[in-house]
């Protein structure tokens, strides 16, 4: 559907804004001051999850974006469970975010990249 092949782009371009913003206020949340970054993360973990909905809708040729979708579907469920419950008390496993992070951004900017070839399956 053109609907949904048109959704992709900025629905991935919104996971790499939030993730970013994240970074962003993770630290500032280290610091001391709070920018919202418990609902953001609700945010990203459920745009995230629409990802590969609206991907697998679409019906594109593609692969890669399909791949890096599901990536960015299962980060973000891992980074939301160890936000949520591995670091209530103390922050032992706020390494873990780090690398999720990236690599959440990687796979968000690679579905973007990926679209760029992208083209629709035909019915027949």
């Amino acid at each position: 559907m053109i609907i949904m092949y048109r959704l992709i782009r900025p629905l991935a371009g919104t996971i790499l804004f939030l993730t970013l913003f994240q970074g962003v206020a993770g630290w500032e949340l280290v610091m001391g001051n709070d920018y919202g970054h418990k609902h953001t993360a609700y945010l990203l973990f459920f745009a995230a999850l629409i990802l590969p909905v609206v991907v697998i809708k679409s019906e594109i040729k593609e692969k890669t974006v399909l791949g890096n979708s599901f990536a960015v579907a299962g980060i973000a469920s891992i980074e939301l469970v160890i936000g949520m419950f591995l670091m209530t008390d103390n922050w032992s496993y706020g390494w873990a975010h780090i690398p999720l992070a990236m690599m959440l951004a990687a796979h968000s900017f690679a579905v973007l990249i990926s679209m760029r070839n992208a083209e629709i399956v035909e019915n027949s």
